[in-house]
């Protein structure tokens, strides 16, 4: 199951989300706004017991990244504060728009045009214990 919500959910919806979840993956932006909004949503996970006692794992996810520009440089700055693992860096690439836009995702794609993309994932997908046939 996979539920996506904003940055600023904190106290009792936090709680009851984490309660559901075994993995929690944190998208970020090269942006400040959203370092700013994910500094804020890591400590309030820090501050959440299941996160504490291990029972949830969290990682990170880098979004939208061109590693030629001082915005990525300050992402990985900003994530190598927190004993977290970035699990990937995805590309900045129009396949996700050109995916969504008729409807499908990325891994619907024929794989010629978009294995650069995957590749990228391939991370994320084995930490989520994803089955193989879904990495391809």
């Amino acid at each position: 199951m996979v539920l996506d919500s904003p940055a600023n959910l904190h106290g009792k919806k936090l709680t009851a989300l984490l309660r559901l979840a075994d993995q929690v993956v944190v998208p970020v932006q090269p942006s400040p706004f959203d370092m700013w909004a994910s500094r804020e949503f890591f400590a309030a996970l820090a501050e959440e017991k299941s996160v504490r006692k291990g029972r949830v794992d969290i990682a990170v996810v880098g979004m939208r990244m061109n590693p030629r520009t001082r915005a990525a440089a300050d992402l990985c700055e900003f994530l190598g504060q927190y004993e977290l693992p970035v699990l990937a860096h995805l590309r900045d690439t129009q396949g996700y728009v050109q995916a969504a836009s008729r409807g499908l995702a990325l891994f619907d794609l024929p794989a010629a045009r978009t294995q650069r993309d995957r590749s990228e994932w391939q991370p994320l997908l084995h930490w989520l214990g994803a089955p193989a046939a879904a990495a391809v």
